[in-house]
């Protein structure tokens, strides 16, 4: 019988320590199988070469990318950490809000994700950029999308303005904002976002002590989340009936006249105030019942979840606290006088608007015109026979 000329098959080489992630192939070369495909990283004899390919390329093929030829150009993780260094100089001396800064680094931490770390900028494409937008599509609606891709493009014209990248970055006709007809669609399929006077004075009776404040300050004159959270106590005027206090988001002054209800609630407020946990928190207004700020690490986050408890107590849906702000803006343009509801409310005016930059107050007149006719909103029933409306006396929910 003749020896057979067939060909043994070598030998399998064995893993070169238990947590080696890869595993010998057939076919001579070490492999892993990853979202149901075999990928290969070198040869046998070669073990400390695949791994280290595999530990290069694991983030694109887990995240279902392919590989692309890694350089020694900036990568995606290091322009995101010099751009939020650079947003973070701006909150330390005060010019960007902290609220802010964590929604540019929620932004970066999708774009590292998406990406991957290693990543250079330089490699990246269009269709790497409309796959960023396809994953942000997935998350939210269109409003909050073109948010996200706006501070995604500043991230990038971040990197080529400092001089960290040569040329600007090319993201592609597949990453672009929602059209403007798309934004309109999805604000009216929310229907419009203010409540209704029943609805408040509903809420105002399931509320806590503090819910009862910042809800009239909320509707008395526009303050928002991040703006109860950070009030102070020497804003506010008791005496006199006035709040004074900037807006922290644009800096523009604020005169608001109080209403007497609001007086009242924050009277009952100071009452039942108790002392903060951190000594930094003493100037607060508002503290938690344990001791809390109202501010957080997220900013206006705990506002924003006791106003929630509240409206599902008293059976409101679809409304968040921001709400009474908009809810605001909207009945007291009914004032007739949008320089005094824009002065209350704290928004910056348009750019080449020379009379604002001329005006140096709104008459206090004015102002209270502007909330009294919110007030009367609120608190007024149907016409009497006389055919005059009735006010409903406003009752503290303080106990």
């Amino acid at each position: 019988m003749s020896k057979s000329t067939r060909r043994r098959k070598p030998r399998k080489p064995t893993k070169p320590h238990p947590d080696f992630p890869l595993y010998a192939h057939a076919s001579g070369r070490w492999a892993k199988k990853v979202r149901g495909k075999v990928h290969y990283f070198g040869p046998w004899n070669d073990p400390q070469g695949a791994l280290e390919r595999w530990l290069s390329e694991k983030d694109d093929l887990l995240a279902g990318r392919t590989p692309r030829v890694q350089g020694n150009g900036l990568t995606v993780a290091e322009l995101c950490n010099r751009f939020l260094t650079h947003k973070r100089l701006l909150v330390d001396s005060g010019e960007l809000a902290p609220r802010t800064f964590q929604r540019y680094y929620s932004n970066c931490a999708l774009i590292v994700g998406t990406f991957g770390k290693t990543r250079v900028v330089d490699d990246l494409a269009a269709d790497d950029f409309q796959r960023l937008r396809a994953t942000m599509t997935k998350r939210w609606g269109a409003v909050a999308v073109a948010n996200e891709i706006q501070m995604t493009r500043s991230v990038f014209r971040y990197g080529y303005e400092a001089g960290l990248i040569d040329k600007p970055i090319r993201f592609g006709p597949g990453f672009k904002k929602p059209s403007a007809k798309t934004l309109r669609q999805a604000r009216a399929a929310n229907g419009p976002r203010m409540f209704t006077p029943e609805e408040i004075c509903t809420a105002l009776e399931h509320a806590t002590v503090n819910m009862t404040a910042m809800i009239l300050l909320g509707i008395n004159g526009g303050l928002g989340n991040t703006d109860l959270g950070e009030l102070p106590v020497k804003a506010v005027d008791l005496k006199g009936g006035w709040l004074d206090w900037p807006r922290h988001k644009t800096a523009i002054p604020r005169r608001i006249p109080l209403w007497p209800e609001t007086v009242e609630a924050i009277k009952a407020v100071l009452a039942n105030r108790r002392e903060p946990n951190d000594p930094e928190d003493s100037g607060l207004l508002f503290i938690g019942s344990r001791g809390q700020n109202y501010a957080g690490k997220h900013r206006g986050y705990r506002v924003h979840q006791e106003a929630k408890r509240v409206f599902d107590k008293a059976g409101i849906e679809g409304r968040t606290f921001y709400d009474l702000r908009r809810t605001f803006q909207t009945v007291a343009e009914g004032a007739h006088d949008l320089v005094a509801v824009q002065s209350i409310i704290g928004h910056a005016p348009a750019t080449g608007d020379m009379s604002a930059v001329y005006r140096q107050r709104v008459d206090d007149s004015r102002l209270r015109t502007v909330t009294e006719h919110v007030r009367g909103w609120l608190f007024a029933e149907p016409a009497n026979d006389q055919g005059e409306p009735e006010t409903i006396p406003f009752v503290s929910n303080t106990g």
